[in-house]
């Protein structure tokens, strides 16, 4: 009887937790899709072991104002104490070694950066982010008042890392609303923004 009990849980199981998936993929998918329209972003497919449509993982890449980008969700961990992140990365290797981490005050924690201990603090003048650094004196022609304006202004939930070249935003789940995939878009801006910025510094400072 019990044999018979478990293999019904199990057929249920199998049946509910592809449509669950389906439907969240969908809603993803959905807003993806809008990027990859609005950006001229190409799609990449990663298979799942579990077979076609379920557990597939979906990234978008393209090209931004010069600068390379890629979308995409990853995970850390399993079950109940799985996370899951939607990060969008700008490559700008010029940045060489230079650290910028842009914390949120009152967005989601879940979306923070583990911190270096190399990082230090420094006040930039923005009320929804704390900004920790590896070159201050960077910071001071970075963050100038036009700038600080434009970050001031966003709306968005997650945290900014700048790190080995690689400009990232990120938010904690999946992009499953038009609210977050604006955030992105707005938070692509930010990135590109800062990205022209810091390589108009670098010329100066090379020169």
């Amino acid at each position: 009887m019990n044999i018979l009990i478990i293999g019904a849980v199990f057929a249920v199981l199998l049946l509910i937790v592809p449509r669950l998936l389906g439907r969240s993929r969908e809603a993803m998918l959905a807003q993806y899709e809008i990027m990859e329209k609005r950006f001229r972003l190409q799609r990449k497919i990663y298979p799942s072991k579990w077979g076609k449509g379920i557990g597939e993982r979906y990234a978008l890449f393209g090209d931004f104002h010069g600068y390379p980008i890629s979308l995409y969700d990853h995970y850390r961990g399993s079950g109940q104490s799985k996370k899951t992140w939607t990060s969008l990365t700008l490559e700008m290797l010029f940045a060489g070694e230079l650290e910028i981490l842009l914390e949120t005050v009152e967005g989601d924690r879940g979306a923070r950066f583990a911190r270096g201990d190399s990082l230090m603090r420094v006040d930039a003048g923005l009320e929804n982010f704390e900004v920790y650094t590896n070159s201050n004196t960077i910071i001071e022609s970075l963050l100038n008042k036009s700038t600080c304006e434009q970050i001031t202004e966003f709306k968005g939930v997650g945290c900014f890392r700048l790190s080995k070249g690689f400009f990232e935003y990120r938010e904690c789940g999946q992009m499953g609303n038009a609210a977050m995939r604006i955030r992105f878009q707005e938070a692509l801006k930010i990135q590109a923004d800062l990205g022209d910025r810091l390589s108009e510094l670098k010329v100066v400072r090379d020169d």
